[in-house]
């Protein structure tokens, strides 16, 4: 039992702190993978206040605006800053802007080339990526399954968790990969684009 919990307390680890640098190896590192995928937690802090309340990408409510920056994890595909360094680190730090308000439209996202994530109304939500953060087809799919809740009043905190990131995690424990994303991994910038995401810190 202790080598079983050890494997897998090994596996997590890998999974969070090499962050799918290169496609996760062997059976229980895609595992780890996979698990990882289906939460976000952040804390920081940010100016003025907001409140957001999603569940999938059909039922999003937030109210208010505010800035600030978040330490944490969001998953393979979360921003970690455009400026920051990327490829899953477990400590990612970024300008992170909320605004909000009910039934008209939402929004949240990273300066620059991060990730963004805008909804009309409650249910037509769009979402852009990074350019070496995008996910696979299937992990698109996934990505709109996210439930969770964000708020900034001086202290901001990220809750999520992704219920077809779980069945993913599931169902891969009998090697079937539903979205397609046991070989992803962050694609590599260079020349112009590494300029545009600014310097790694």
């Amino acid at each position: 039992m202790r080598s079983w919990r050890r494997s897998l307390l090994a596996f997590m680890l890998c999974a969070g702190a090499a962050g799918c640098a290169q496609p996760p190896r062997g059976y229980l590192g895609k595992r780890g993978a996979d698990l990882t995928d289906c939460f976000k937690f952040t804390v920081g802090y940010g100016l003025i206040t907001y409140t957001r309340v999603m569940v999938t990408d059909w039922a999003v409510l937030g109210m208010g605006m505010a800035a600030g920056e978040n330490y944490g994890w969001r998953g393979r595909y979360g921003d970690r800053g455009w400026q920051k360094q990327r490829g899953g680190d477990v400590y990612i730090g970024d300008i992170h802007y909320q605004a909000g308000l009910p039934l008209v439209a939402n929004e949240e996202g990273s300066d620059g080339s991060g990730n963004r994530v805008h909804t009309l109304g409650t249910s037509i939500t769009k979402r852009r990526y990074a350019k070496d953060l995008e996910p696979t087809r299937g992990g698109k799919v996934g990505e709109r399954f996210w439930i969770g809740i964000a708020a900034t009043a001086g202290l901001s905190i990220e809750i999520g968790f992704n219920i077809a990131e779980l069945v993913d995690l599931l169902l891969g424990i009998t090697t079937l990969d539903i979205l397609g994303d046991d070989e992803w991994c962050p694609r590599p910038l260079r020349g112009t684009e590494a300029a545009e995401r600014g310097p790694d810190r």
